[in-house]
């Protein structure tokens, strides 16, 4: 059971389960402001003539960290990323004291909240295929080598190749629900977040679309479908990198190798995610990593003979823009180079306050200090700097995988170790709370999506109307329905 929220399952009054079938499209790492863009300017005719009687998010509000794995966390379960334990590919297990990485000795579905997990869209659909998904929850997996190989080589291929597999798979499984990834990564790391590459990939797109519709009309029937496209997050552009193991060895620590190789007598870790944002580890003064240090410890950590504030030893890097860290069980401190702040939570009311405490306001949003409800912040910051971190910064302190200290770069910088690099050039990077990379867009249409464009939503809102269209009833979460006619 969530210690807040809880996840209980209610009946939606006046909607019974649907029997049609959805299709949710992940563009993954496609700037937001580029898509939007081609898409109001008319570039997409295919997609236009398609979504014209849907809906248009034109600011859907990524999960915070700005990766692919906290992204689907939220779209299956409707939960942050501190809530479903997914902070990205890769963080430090204190018990075991080494790194864990998806993608070579970790799992993320084992680490994804056992108590979400029968409330997922995957589970509501009973019958769901997965294809270029990270977190395995699927009835079925499809894996595709070619597609791979295409997407981890930047090779526009990768359009045609997911779209024809995904045409095979309608006709042949008819799932009820069918979650695939169309991949735009590499490209964007590579070419930058609006690099000519990516434009192509975006034309590529919509010109294969048509063909997809057509083998769902046949086989689903005309308007009995729904489908949704969205990009997971966007990118920002990089020329400065910091390695954060190297800065920590330089300040004399013994940070645990990021190779994942364990090492004796380590006292800290850092690590990147999307390479601009980073979960940073400290083992407690005197019970070592069977304790986490807690605030106090970490602004007064004992040192070399003296006493260091960790939180400003990383706020005056010139690489980093902010530094977060949980104060107490309903509040977390955000320090940057110019001042400090305090995000609180008022659990009885289910509001949250935002106060500078000591000098410039580090998230730079200058507006009144007052309680405010999650959709009232999403409001007031979809279109700042950095969109609805006050939330989303409350929440990633619940997960058990968290770092003690979590950064976010600055303008221009990533957190990059240079030999985990292997792409030609980085240009772009993400994970961090910046608007090109928190501000994204969700297309949607289907027989009781309503027609227009909506200004604002989150993400994981796709879960709350999904999960309304496959059953009936919704588990409570942080998902809004905001797309349903009904």
């Amino acid at each position: 059971m969530n210690k807040v929220l809880g996840v209980v399952s209610t009946f939606v009054d006046g909607l019974k389960p649907c029997s049609q079938h959805i299709v949710l499209i992940w563009l993954d790492a496609l700037a937001g402001d580029l898509f939007v863009e081609m898409y109001l300017k008319g570039e997409l005719k295919n997609l236009e003539e398609f979504f014209n009687e849907g809906v248009l998010v034109k600011n859907a509000i990524a999960c915070f960290p700005t990766v692919s794995e906290s992204a689907e966390g939220g779209v299956i379960s409707g939960f942050y990323a501190g809530e479903t334990n997914m902070l990205g590919e890769r963080y430090f297990s204190r018990e075991q004291q080494i790194m864990m990485h998806y993608k070579f000795n970790a799992k993320p579905e084992a680490d994804f909240a056992r108590e979400l997990k029968d409330c997922t869209i995957d589970a509501l659909s009973k019958k769901s295929i997965g294809m270029g998904r990270l977190i395995h929850m699927a009835s079925e997996e499809i894996v595709d080598i070619k597609a791979m190989h295409y997407e981890r080589t930047g090779d526009l291929r990768i359009v045609d190749r997911r779209i024809e597999v995904a045409m095979n798979v309608i006709k042949v499984k008819k799932p009820r629900f069918f979650f695939f990834t169309v991949s735009a990564d590499y490209i964007s790391h590579v070419d930058g977040r609006k690099g000519s590459s990516v434009y192509s990939f975006v034309k590529r797109f919509d010109e294969k679309f048509p063909s997809l519709i057509q083998v769902l009309d046949e086989v689903y029937g005309r308007n009995s479908y729904t489908v949704v496209v969205f990009s997971d997050h966007g990118t920002a552009s990089v020329s400065n990198h910091l390695d954060l193991p190297r800065f920590l060895e330089e300040q004399g620590f013994s940070p645990a190798p990021t190779d994942l190789i364990w090492r004796k007598d380590s006292n800290c870790a850092a690590l990147s995610n999307g390479r601009r944002s980073a979960l940073v580890y400290f083992a407690h003064p005197n019970e070592g990593w069977r304790k986490r240090p807690g605030c106090k410890n970490l602004r007064k950590y004992p040192h070399r003979g003296r006493e260091v504030d960790l939180l400003k030893l990383f706020a005056e890097e010139r690489g980093v823009a902010q530094v977060f860290a949980k104060r107490d069980e309903y509040s977390v401190i955000v320090v940057s180079s110019e001042g400090e702040a305090v995000i609180e939570y008022n659990r009885a009311e289910n509001k949250y306050r935002y106060r500078v405490i000591k000098g410039e306001d580090p998230l730079e949003y200058n507006i009144e200090s007052k309680w405010m409800t999650e959709e009232e912040w999403l409001k007031m910051t979809y279109s700042k700097k950095y969109p609805d971190a006050v939330v989303q910064l409350y929440w990633i302190f619940k997960s058990p995988n968290c770092g003690d200290i979590v950064l976010n770069a600055s303008d221009k910088w990533d957190f990059w170790e240079p030999w985990d690099i292997w792409y030609p050039r980085l240009v772009a990077a993400h994970g961090g709370l910046s608007r090109d990379e928190m501000s994204v867009f969700i297309l949607a249409k289907g027989p009781h999506i309503k027609a227009g464009v909506l200004p604002y939503a989150r993400v994981l809102d796709i879960y709350a109307t999904l999960a309304k269209c496959f059953s009936g009833q919704i588990a409570k979460s942080h998902a809004v329905e905001r797309m349903l006619a009904i």
